[in-house]
C-alpha cells in the first residue's frame, strides 16, 4: 500500500476526491453475465481470476472494493446421527439451507468438536497469490466470521435463547470457542497479506435487534475488543456487517473502534440520514442502497436516492461508500446496478 485508495481513505474517515463504491461479494452469475452482454465487457484477466470467478469484470464495473467469502473455513459439509446435514459451524441444514437449530448442546460436544478446520495451507497459498499477483486496484475484503451469529447458529435460537436464562456457562464456552478459532484465522490471514477484512454479524430484525443491547455487550464486547486491537495492530482495517436494524448499536461499534460498519437497511428501519447527523464523521458507514430498489426500481429511482445519499453525507461531514445492503443477486436489474454506480461516480 504505497498510497490510500480511496476506500482505505473512507475508512480512515480521510476525505476522497469522490464517494467510493462497495460490492458485498461476487453477484450472482446470471446477474454477471446479463450485466457483461449488456454493457460489453471484458473476461480475459487472468490475473484477476480466483475460484472462477473474474474480478475483473467487478473493476470494469466500476467498484473500488469487494469482499472475498471464500476463506472463512476449510469447507467440509458432514453428515450426522439424525441429521440431514451438519456443517463445519456446527448447523444443522434443512434441504439446501441451514436451519435456525444447531448441535452445540453441552460442552461436551464442542470440547470434541473437530469437524470445523481453518483455512490449508493450499487454501492460504492460493490467496496469497491472488493478493500478490493482482495488477488492478481494487480492493479486497476478506469476510470472516461473526460471533454472535456463529454462537447462536451453532445452537439453534430457541436453545440458545433457554440458555441465556439457565446456562450461561454454554453460552460462554460456545463464544471462547468461536473467538479462539477467529483469531486464529485472522492471524493466518494476515501471514498471506490480507489487510481488510469484514466481519458478518447479522444482530437485528426489522426494527429491532436479535437480543437486548446490554446483552450483547456482557457477551461480545470483550472478544470483539480483542479482536479489533488484534486487527488495528497491524495497521488493518476492520468492517461490521450486520443485516436489520442496528440504530442503537452504532455508539457501541464507536466504541469498539471498528473503522466502518456495512448494510444499513432502511427497509430494516435504519434511518442513515440520522445516523449521519448524530455521528458524523465517528465511524464509516456503509451501504444503504436497499437491494429491493435495485430490484424493482427504475434506474431514475435509484439515481434520485444516491445523490439524497451523497449529499447527506457531505453536508454532515460523514465519511461514506456506497454499497448495496446484501448480495447482488440474479432479482437485481444491471441498468439499476449501473446507475447507483455510475451516479456515485460523476457525482460532483
Amino acid at each position: 500500500m504505497v498510497s490510500k485508495s480511496p476506500f482505505l481513505k473512507a475508512l480512515s474517515k480521510e476525505s476522497t476526491t469522490r464517494i467510493p463504491l462497495y460490492c458485498t461479494g461476487y453477484p450472482e452469475i446470471e446477474f454477471i453475465d446479463n450485466y457483461i452482454r449488456l454493457y460489453n465487457l471484458k473476461t480475459s484477466n487472468t490475473n484477476s481470476i480466483l475460484y472462477s470467478k473474474d474480478y475483473s469484470i467487478i473493476k470494469q464495473m466500476g467498484f473500488d472494493a469487494i469482499s472475498l467469502w471464500d476463506f472463512r473455513r476449510e469447507k467440509v459439509d458432514f453428515t450426522l446421527k439424525n441429521y440431514e446435514k451438519v456443517d463445519g459451524w456446527g448447523r444443522i441444514y434443512r434441504d439446501d439451507w441451514y436451519s435456525w437449530d444447531g448441535v452445540f448442546k453441552n460442552e461436551k460436544i464442542i470440547k470434541d468438536w473437530e469437524l470445523l478446520k481453518l483455512p490449508s495451507k493450499e487454501k492460504l497459498k492460493i490467496l496469497r497469490n491472488f493478493l500478490k499477483k493482482r495488477d488492478d486496484d481494487l480492493e479486497y475484503v476478506i469476510s470472516l466470521p461473526g460471533l454472535f451469529e456463529k454462537t447462536w447458529q451453532s445452537m439453534g435460537f430457541h436453545y440458545f435463547a433457554k440458555c441465556l436464562k439457565n446456562n450461561l456457562k454454554l453460552i460462554k464456552t460456545v463464544i471462547e470457542y468461536f473467538y479462539n478459532y477467529l483469531h486464529e484465522l485472522i492471524i493466518q490471514l494476515q501471514s498471506v497479506g490480507a489487510y481488510s477484512f469484514i466481519i458478518a454479524d447479522d444482530l437485528g430484525y426489522k426494527n429491532r435487534t436479535f437480543i437486548p443491547k446490554e446483552i450483547w455487550i456482557k457477551f461480545f464486547y470483550d472478544k470483539y475488543k480483542h479482536i479489533v486491537d488484534l486487527i488495528h495492530k497491524n495497521k488493518n482495517y476492520i468492517i461490521l456487517h450486520s443485516d436489520g436494524y442496528i440504530s442503537d448499536m452504532i455508539e457501541t461499534f464507536i466504541d469498539l473502534k471498528f473503522d466502518a460498519i456495512q448494510s444499513l437497511e432502511s427497509n430494516a428501519g435504519v434511518d442513515i440520514f440520522a445516523l449521519f447527523k448524530k455521528f458524523k464523521n465517528q465511524i464509516c458507514f456503509i451501504g444503504n442502497l436497499d437491494i429491493s430498489l435495485l430490484t424493482f426500481g427504475t434506474p431514475k429511482q435509484v439515481e434520485d436516492y444516491v445523490i439524497k445519499l451523497i449529499r447527506k453525507a457531505l453536508k454532515y461531514d460523514s465519511s461514506l461508500v456506497v454499497s448495496p445492503t446484501q448480495h447482488i443477486n440474479s432479482k437485481c436489474r444491471p441498468v439499476n446496478v449501473n446507475a447507483f454506480i455510475e451516479t456515485a461516480k460523476i457525482f460532483k
